[in-house]
């Protein structure tokens, strides 16, 4: 099947949802033409995901095309940006006219659900790589950024922690995890494959909220990225951590803990608030309108210029888990 023959059936935009004004020129020119909104600036981000190491091998197509764009899509949600449109570059080993019809229209419904229109993209023949482009909208100077914590702020999370590394481990029928219900693999297996891009509670707190990012690759590791971005040390709370039920049952207290901290692929979002602003996080929190955790607070650096840290605490007292997280480093990229 050739290249254009591929584009034409299968990745159609559907455009009856989605506010078709905004894009000039879509699919079927050189480049995409798009309005952005008056007072708005242009969010951007791109990830790329590989067969065998973002997702098994044997994965369906139609979870691979979720889970790429549910974890593309956080990225806006940590900027508190809207989605408007993305582009797809496909590479396939071959073109299997079953496999892209299904990975086709999970990823075309997922695009619709959330207001984003496919825009352009590229496809090829080779190893199996998804690479999404995302494009999201937010109100001149409202994003949130990473080097906006504030001394005092109060460190909050959404969801469940550790889920993601939780349920890898029981995708790869690791040695060592325990027996769950067959309700618990089924929530596990969600939330590798269909992780939820809080688009709606960064919504939601963006005018009470100095900073944010999204948890991929581990709760430690991206606190230190806004840690290092505002200069500023942040406490974390490990009594407050928010772990599921599911993954302290399939590994256990001690590794649920590791996982919540380290394990990264949770796509949730940690974000800071000033002391004047927590009864209104509380008061979403207390409607349901979002699933938020206060886990901690952002301190004044304790060592000399340009070090800061991010550290565990118990009952407001630092406390050491080297010997609990040695050897884990969470989600690596050129891991060998």
């Amino acid at each position: 099947m050739k290249e254009f023959d591929i584009i034409k059936q299968f990745f159609k935009p559907r455009t009856s949802s989605i506010d078709a004004a905004s894009v000039i020129k879509g699919i079927g020119d050189d480049c995409a033409i798009l309005s952005v909104p008056a007072n708005h600036h242009l969010v951007v981000s791109m990830d790329t995901l590989v067969s065998g190491r973002h997702f098994p091998a044997d994965a369906q197509p139609d979870q691979i095309a979720t889970r790429a764009f549910c974890t593309c899509l956080s990225d806006l949600a940590a900027m508190g940006a809207t989605p408007s449109w993305f582009t797809l570059g496909l590479t396939l080993p071959t073109a299997d006219v079953a496999w892209i019809e299904s990975f086709s229209q999970a990823l075309l419904n997922i695009a619709e659900e959330n207001q984003c229109e496919l825009i352009g993209g590229d496809t090829t023949q080779g190893p199996m790589t998804i690479t999404l482009q995302v494009h999201g909208v937010v109100e001149t100077d409202k994003a949130l950024r990473r080097d906006r914590a504030v001394v005092g702020d109060n460190v909050f999370v959404t969801g469940c922690l550790g889920d993601g590394a939780a349920a890898l481990a029981l995708i790869s029928n690791d040695v060592g995890v325990n027996t769950i219900h067959l309700h618990q693999k089924k929530y596990l297996h969600e939330r590798f494959y269909c992780p939820e891009p809080q688009i709606k509670t960064a919504l939601k707190i963006t005018n009470f909220t100095h900073a944010a990012i999204d948890i991929s690759d581990g709760l430690l590791a991206d606190l230190q990225h806004i840690a290092t971005a505002s200069q500023v040390d942040i406490a974390v709370d490990v009594d407050r951590l928010p772990v599921s039920l599911a993954c302290k049952t399939l590994v256990g207290g001690d590794k649920a803990l590791v996982y919540a901290l380290c394990g990264g692929d949770d796509y949730q979002i940690a974000f800071t608030v000033p002391d004047n602003y927590l009864a209104k996080i509380d008061d979403l929190i207390k409607k349901g309108a979002i699933i938020a955790t206060q886990i901690g607070k952002v301190l004044p650096p304790d060592l000399p210029e340009h070090q800061y840290h991010v550290y565990c605490c118990k009952k407001n007292k630092r406390i050491e888990l080297t010997s609990l997280l040695q050897g884990y480093k969470g989600y690596q990229h050129f891991a060998t």
